[in-house]
């Protein structure tokens, strides 16, 4: 037909308009040029009428890319997996083809580390549904160990040193072990001034008795180079795109629950790299066992500023200090059960850590000598008024007999 058509143009035109027949037969261009210098007509291809074990989900899974439309494939594969689909993922990758444009993505090298030899840790700013529809941001903390791709995530409301060194600890006990150097990112609760080479840089203080206390060593990626620490910032968008997007939680303590139900499953899996499950390359990290470190001793720190009164406040709770320091910032550390104010590398008293609010905790010792020196404090004030003596002689006073009274008093009485 299409010969025909090309034969029918050059007897009227003289010539053959590939562009005018690409328009009449509905064919590309490159396809009538190619079945021209053919001697066979080109073959429309048939309409698949053998129906496929994905039509039932695919309303499901276009609802579902409507509201949420960077759900991942292995995502929505989990989804219709639950609700009776036992095709093959294959399928589900060629329709997800056709209803949304695939992302292209710029190559990277990659660098793989031999077993216990490194983990990735890094923040991530996250943001979780709940149910009402409304939004709240939420910070996630993530470790990877770097051979067995074996992924540690917490939520937490806040990025500071305490609960950064927390984390670590939860990490470490989920992961059973400690590896020999951790990779971070320029974080000020890791690093308060950069060096060359990175391990010479000046560490936050707080962070270096953790990195002491477990013998790891840290190391920092090179500035503005995130993909340095390619695995754990995969894991992060993993994440956002595999856990969080699509699912509402109530509080942080559920987001927390369902996300070690969540790590425990895609640990459980094959790693797309690797080709292995995580848990089974596990064993070959040969890790410090967590187990035989003595219990880290976490001690929270704060500088607070010693109020007029002698006190400073604590959760919302009040302390007594050295009246000395009235005035002048301290550092307060909670070690368990104990409060410990400190002034410089003196430790100048002691407090049991106290409950609920608007407690008072006070030390007798603290206020003595207080009132004497107030005493002895001298005016300073420039309008001072001297408090003037009698003025009696001052001025000339008449004097009389005392017999002259007597006198009137007698006439008086008569």
């Amino acid at each position: 037909m299409l010969k025909d058509l090309a034969r029918e143009q050059e007897q009227a035109t003289g010539r053959v308009n590939i562009s005018e027949l690409s328009r009449e037969t509905g064919f590309d261009r490159k396809t009538v040029r190619y079945y021209l210098a053919q001697d066979r007509p080109p073959v429309t291809p048939r309409m698949r009428t053998k129906p496929s074990k994905l039509d039932p989900y695919k309303p499901y899974i276009l609802e579902r890319l409507k509201k949420y439309p960077r759900l991942s494939r292995v995502r929505l594969l989990d989804e219709i997996q639950s609700q009776g689909y036992d095709g093959k993922t294959t399928i589900l990758g060629d329709y997800l083809r056709q209803v949304r444009p695939t992302i292209p993505v710029l190559p990277e090298l990659r660098y793989e580390t031999k077993p216990g030899e490194m983990a990735q840790c890094d923040w991530s700013e996250c943001i979780a549904s709940h149910p009402d529809g409304s939004e709240g941001k939420v910070n996630c903390f993530s470790m990877v160990l770097g051979y067995s791709r074996m992924r540690y995530i917490e939520f937490t409301m806040s990025q500071d040193l305490q609960t950064f060194l927390a984390c670590h600890l939860h990490a470490f006990e989920y992961f059973g072990g400690i590896p020999q150097v951790i990779l971070y990112d320029n974080l000020k609760s890791v690093v308060l001034k950069r060096k060359y080479p990175s391990t010479a840089s000046d560490f936050h203080p707080a962070f270096v008795d953790l990195r002491d206390h477990f013998g790891f060593t840290a190391r920092l990626c090179r500035v503005y180079r995130a993909k340095t620490k390619g695995k754990v910032e995969r894991t992060i968008g993993y994440v956002k795109d595999n856990f969080l997007y699509g699912r509402e939680f109530s509080s942080l303590d559920e987001l927390n629950l369902r996300a070690r139900e969540w790590l425990d499953t895609i640990n459980g899996k094959v790693h797309g790299t690797t080709q292995e499950i995580p848990f089974d390359r596990l064993p070959q990290e040969n890790l410090r066992p967590f187990s035989s470190y003595p219990p880290y001793i976490f001690q929270k720190r704060y500088s607070r500023k010693v109020l007029r009164d002698c006190y400073l406040s604590l959760y919302r709770n009040f302390y007594s200090v050295p009246w000395q320091y009235a005035g002048s910032y301290v550092d307060v550390r909670v070690q368990g059960t104990t409060v410990l104010v400190s002034s410089g590398d003196t430790v100048i008293c002691s407090h049991p850590l106290l409950t609920g609010k608007n407690q008072w905790s006070k030390q007798s010792e603290h206020f003595e000598g207080l009132l004497k020196r107030i005493r002895d404090e001298p005016c300073t004030s420039p309008r001072k008024k001297q408090v003037q003596k009698s003025c009696i002689g001052e001025y000339p006073v008449e004097e009389r007999n005392l017999a002259l009274y007597d006198a009137l008093c007698e006439v008086g009485e008569r």
